[in-house]
């Protein structure tokens, strides 16, 4: 009935299988026969799941690609928050 090899061992795994296992097989099968629907959503952009343009990064001054410059940023906001801190 099943001319190749393969067929016979899927045959003889399968009767080893317990009920439970085999209900499993079945709706694997099952899925692999539902046709995916190509109407799906496409996946969101980045800037989508981060809810837009970060506003903070928007705000600076632009010239954060020279390394004094930022350098110069970071250092006034470690600055503010140690002092921040120091008032508490």
């Amino acid at each position: 009935m099943y001319p190749t090899v393969s067929h016979q061992k899927l045959i003889e795994a399968i009767a080893n299988l317990s009920d439970q296992q085999i209900s499993l097989v079945l709706q694997f099968i099952s899925s692999l026969e539902t046709p995916v629907s190509n109407s799906q959503t496409p996946p969101k952009t980045v800037l989508e799941r981060m809810g837009g343009y970060p506003e903070f990064l928007l705000e600076g001054s632009g010239h954060l690609s020279d390394r004094d410059v930022r350098k110069k940023a970071i250092s006034d906001v470690v600055k503010a928050r140690h002092q921040t801190r120091i008032h508490e």
